[in-house]
């Protein structure tokens, strides 16, 4: 289930054009771990693929509707938080 940390990452990637674990561990303050299960998450989920460049793995989007799709659930995110 996409959550808080998942759409932060994939806004990320959406305006940056790629992250790599480092970038998710730095700017989001979560743990090795979790930014490597929040990755791995999204990859498997569809939302995004990575590659390996010069033995860095990246991570970018897998197509140019998720962020359409992330604008809808990030609505449902805000809607759910407001009515608890």
């Amino acid at each position: 289930m996409l959550d808080n940390l998942k759409v932060q990452i994939l806004k990320k990637i959406a305006t940056q054009g790629y992250v790599t674990a480092t970038e998710v561990v730095k700017e989001l303050g979560i743990s090795w771990g979790a930014a490597q299960w929040h990755l791995f998450w999204l990859e498997n989920n569809g939302y995004i693929k990575s590659a390996n460049v010069g033995g860095t793995t990246i991570y970018l989007l897998n197509c140019a509707n998720v962020l359409k799709k992330l604008e809808a659930v990030e609505a449902k995110l805000s809607k759910q938080t407001r009515s608890h």
